[in-house]
């Protein structure tokens, strides 16, 4: 993931129906001041799986602690691409050009690789998804779905005809933490809607997000999830208004009510864990598409939490699966399933 290159735009090729730019519902073209970017050619609906990309190489096998080496490894794959598809790679941005001049393959990795899957350090690099500029609020998602060896892009809000498609190139931090890291690893000054806030709404903020890392440190506190989960519950409650606040609709909102599930299945409240579960199901849809593996994991909980091995370790809140109240106002049936009328 990087900043766009302003080398000229390939022929880019929509992922799902593998139609040119002319056909799709993104193309690549100069964003003013950003270079290329991807924008939308008509109005983009939440969930929309807008890109679903192979990468055209991969860190696999390449020694990228030893740029020389990488440099040759690098060269010898490229080497088995189409001529095009080699254009296309040596045309995308390197930030390393000028602290790196001798190993430029490798500095189009570093600028571009996206990791595939979580807890790897094997990394891909994209022809398309590459083009794709940062916004610390973006209106997508990228995901590396296993089953398909692809990367995609799916909207997690509305994108109007003429938007720009933005991802995000780190997940967190205040606004200073977030300049600095692109900065220092991407080399711009961001200026995306977020960065360009007044003072005292960037202030404000910096605030609810630094908050809500403190908040996210009572979720991830096991002693507390077990003895006393009703202060769990009231810190997760706050870290949720702070995402609404905030328009935060990453992984951080799924790993929320992720960890909501674990809560309430531990100690025994399966009505309120069937909600979340399918709160984190429906969020990873959005964001994953419906063949995500987060997806197909968890379905099965929706029905049946008490399969997960997070079930039981405490009668202190025992619900039934069928105890999920109905016909409440939306208001009233927030109360609930955050226990704030217990």
């Amino acid at each position: 993931m990087a900043p766009s290159s302003t080398s000229p735009p390939h022929n880019p090729q929509n992922g799902e129906s593998g139609e040119n730019s002319e056909n799709s519902v993104w193309k690549i073209q100069e964003v003013p001041g950003k270079g290329l970017g991807v924008v939308a050619n008509q109005d983009i609906a939440a969930g929309t799986c807008i890109i679903s990309e192979a990468p055209l190489i991969t860190t696999e096998g390449i020694s990228m602690a030893n740029t020389d080496i990488a440099e040759q490894q690098l060269l010898n794959a490229l080497k088995k691409l189409s001529k095009a598809d080699q254009e296309r790679f040596r045309s995308l941005h390197n930030y390393y050009t000028a602290s790196d001049p001798t190993h430029p393959l490798s500095g189009i990795c570093k600028s571009n690789g996206y990791p595939l899957g979580t807890n790897t350090e094997v990394g891909g690099v994209f022809a398309d998804i590459s083009r794709i500029n940062h916004s610390c609020l973006p209106n997508t998602v990228q995901y590396w779905n296993p089953l398909h060896e692809k990367q995609t892009i799916h909207a997690v809000r509305p994108i109007p005809n003429g938007g720009e498609v933005t991802t995000s190139y780190l997940a967190g931090g205040t606004s200073q933490e977030r300049k600095q890291f692109l900065k220092e690893n991407f080399g711009f000054d961001c200026a995306c809607e977020v960065c360009s806030m007044l003072e005292d709404k960037l202030r404000e903020s910096d605030e609810r997000l630094a908050r809500a890392e403190k908040l996210d440190e009572t979720l991830g506190d096991s002693k507390k999830v077990r003895f006393s989960p009703d202060e769990v519950m009231k810190s997760a409650r706050s870290m949720f208004k702070i995402y609404e606040e905030e328009g935060i609709k990453d992984g951080r909102l799924g790993r929320l009510y992720y960890d909501l599930f674990q809560l309430c299945n531990m100690h025994s409240d399966l009505a309120r864990a069937r909600c979340f579960a399918k709160y984190y199901v429906d969020s990873k849809k959005m964001a994953e598409g419906k063949d995500s593996i987060n997806v197909l994991e968890m379905f099965s909980y929706v029905k049946s939490p008490q399969k997960h091995d997070s079930f039981g370790s405490t009668d202190m809140w025992r619900t039934g699966t069928t105890d999920v109240p109905k016909g409440l106002k939306a208001s009233e049936f927030a109360k609930w399933l955050w226990r704030e009328n217990v």
